[in-house]
Order: C-alpha cells, then sequence, then structure tokens
C-alpha cells in the first residue's frame, strides 16, 4: 500500500463533471492506497464526503475571491490562474506534512495547483491536466494574454512529472506547446450510467452542465436567447445542473415546453430516454465530460466542434455538428431517433470504453 498526498483545486463532489472524476479518482486509489487529500473550498462549498478508511482529510484551505488578488498580488508576472491558489504560508503547510511524512508520491489535481509543485523536490509528482489552459484562454483571449498563458504553463510543468490527460488532442497539444510527453488517461463512468437504459422514444431533448462555469453559462445564454426562439413549438427541452441563476429561470418563463430542474442527484435515466443532449459549448477546453456521459446512456449529441474535441471519430455519427444559430435550429427542429438507435450507441459505446489507467500506472510505479 502506497502512501499518497492528494492535492486538488476544488472539493470532490459530485456538483460537475471536473469534481466527480476527482472524488471517483480518490476513491479508486484508495481501495489499495492511503490517502491524504488537500482541497481548496470556498464558502458556499459542501464538504468532501468521507467514503474510505484510507482517506484522510489533512487541510482544507480556504477559497474566496480576496484571498486569490492577495495570491495574485504576490506573483503578478504569472498568468494568475496558476498562482491564484499559491501562498508561502499554505506551501510551508504543504512542505511540512511531507517533512513530517514520507509519501511516495504527491498528486497533483488540475493546474491551478502546479505552482507548489516548483518548491517541492526528492517526491515523485503526478499532474492530472483536465484542460490545457493556453487553448482555453486563446478562445476568449488576445495573443498577448495567450502567451502570457502559455509561458506560465511552460514554467511550470516539470518534466520529471508524470503527466496525465484526457484525450489524444491535449496529449499533442502538450507536446507541441511545451515539448513534453503525456500519458492519456479517460473518465470514469458512473454505475447509474450502466444501469440507465433507454427505454423510451422521449420527445424532449436535454442540456446539462455546471452552469456556474462561464463556459457553459455562456453557451446557454446563447442558446436561449437565439436558437430557443426559432425552435418548433413542440420542442420540449429539460435542463439539468446546479448554479442556474434567476436571470435563466427568468428568460424562459414565457416557453411552457422548457423545464429547468436544475442539480438532480442521478441526471442519468433522464439523459438516456432523451432525443439527445444539445451541447453549445463557444469557450473552453479538453474533453467535456457532458458529451461521454451522454454517449454513454445511448443518447447522441448536437454541439459545437468544441463539444465535440477529444471524442473518437468511431460515434462520429452520432455527433451532430453545429456552431451557429441556423445550423443548431436545423439540427434540432429536423432531429429524428429510434429507440433502437439508441441502444445500439449505449451497446457500442460500453464495449469500447477503456478502463482508466491511473491507479494501474501508479501500482506498476511507472511514476518513478
Amino acid at each position: 500500500m502506497k502512501t499518497i498526498l492528494f492535492i486538488t483545486a476544488f472539493v470532490p463532489s459530485k456538483i460537475s463533471a471536473a469534481e466527480n472524476y476527482t472524488r471517483q479518482l480518490i476513491f479508486d486509489l484508495a481501495k489499495t492506497n492511503h490517502i491524504d487529500l488537500i482541497y481548496f473550498k470556498y464558502k458556499k462549498d459542501l464538504d468532501f464526503e468521507m467514503e474510505s478508511l484510507n482517506i484522510n482529510v489533512v487541510k482544507i484551505f480556504k477559497n474566496s475571491k480576496i484571498l486569490k488578488l492577495i495570491n495574485f498580488i504576490f506573483y503578478p508576472v504569472l498568468f494568475p490562474l496558476f498562482s491564484v491558489r499559491f501562498n508561502y504560508f499554505r506551501l510551508f503547510i504543504i512542505k511540512r506534512l511531507i517533512k513530517r511524512k514520507t509519501y511516495d508520491l504527491v498528486f497533483y489535481d488540475h493546474s491551478q495547483v502546479l505552482l507548489f509543485s516548483k518548491f517541492i523536490n526528492n517526491v515523485p509528482q503526478i499532474y492530472m491536466l483536465h484542460d490545457v489552459e493556453t487553448q482555453r484562454i486563446s478562445r476568449i483571449s488576445n495573443k498577448i494574454i495567450t502567451k502570457w498563458c502559455e509561458l506560465t504553463e511552460k514554467w511550470i510543468l516539470n518534466s520529471k512529472a508524470s503527466i496525465f490527460c484526457f484525450s489524444d488532442k491535449d496529449k499533442f497539444l502538450i507536446n507541441n506547446l511545451f515539448g513534453l510527453n503525456s500519458i492519456v488517461t479517460n473518465f470514469y463512468l458512473e454505475e447509474n450510467i450502466y444501469k440507465s437504459t433507454p427505454n423510451l422514444a422521449s420527445d424532449y431533448f436535454v442540456l446539462f452542465a455546471r452552469w456556474g462555469r462561464k463556459d457553459n453559462l455562456n453557451g446557454l445564454k446563447w442558446f436561449i436567447r437565439y436558437v430557443l426562439p426559432n425552435l418548433n413549438k413542440d420542442i420540449n427541452i429539460k435542463i439539468i445542473g446546479a448554479e442556474i441563476c434567476q436571470n435563466e429561470y427568468k428568460s424562459v418563463v414565457n416557453y411552457a415546453n422548457i423545464i429547468i430542474l436544475g442539480f438532480v442527484d442521478n441526471p442519468y435515466p433522464i439523459i438516456a430516454n432523451a432525443k439527445a443532449m444539445i451541447s453549445p459549448l463557444f469557450t473552453g477546453a479538453g474533453v467535456k465530460v457532458k458529451v461521454i456521459d451522454s454517449l454513454a446512456c445511448g443518447t447522441p449529441v448536437i454541439g459545437t466542434n468544441i463539444s465535440f474535441e477529444g471524442i473518437s471519430l468511431l460515434f462520429s455519427k452520432y455527433l451532430f455538428e453545429a456552431n451557429d444559430v441556423k445550423s443548431f435550429t436545423k439540427q434540432i427542429n429536423e432531429y429524428k431517433i429510434n429507440i433502437k438507435q439508441k441502444i445500439e450507441l449505449k451497446e457500442m459505446f460500453i464495449s469500447t470504453y477503456e478502463i482508466n489507467s491511473i491507479p494501474k500506472f501508479i501500482k506498476m510505479e511507472k511514476y518513478k
């Protein structure tokens, strides 16, 4: 049994895809390893739910806009995404933990905590990059800001660490931008996904995301404002996900065929029986977990080229690309599918989806 110090930028939970992946990875690792966990928490966040005796929360760092601003001021030369969770007091606490206890490795989850690794030596390190931040920033900022992000990301990434990412596309970007090798892993599938088999030819579409994330919320606002008014009146839509704000509730109040469900503990039966998932994403980077979840439920996706990044071409006939109002409207209004096609998609996806490799990688001690 190995002892791992696991540092993650958010609270592992079911609240969104990224946090849920972290939660599942921690529990998977805890089957055969001891995990000392450090995570960052906003005041509104719930605490991490302990489900294993092999997991010990050793530190919870408070997070707030004021603290993040203060941290950035101390490191203004670095792109803020990489510095806002870092300060020397937190580093002191982490280094003291490592000094007092012998860890087999330190696991850094999310780019936002990688800066700590620059000051910690003599312990094997693993990075889990949920996104290549330089690509994400390039889609919302100018060339100067993007270059600032790229230089910071390149400086922070340690060539001696084992780097994981979620797609061959990200693997190529990491090598092309930073000259580093990485290992492609994949997302866990929730147990409820396996249980959620399409059994109805339902007449609704679904949107699913954590709406507190700006990339998702901007896409939803765009869809409600520009696409929704052009859809046939018999098109029914269900919107699932936490942190949707009052403005979005107000903007759909006049549409009798739109239902906002908010956070649903088990959304997968709803997704499995939808005609398709709608994914209007125009910014962001990395593989979109909601697309993975939808395909695993047997539900095709109507989305942008960004929505489909990193998804295997094996499933291309179930991915309906739309990048503007006209194409989204056409795809949704003219969309047709039957229950047989949905069951075939689910069976195909489940049979070809590989098991996550990080615990196996650690077990074989390939990080050394």
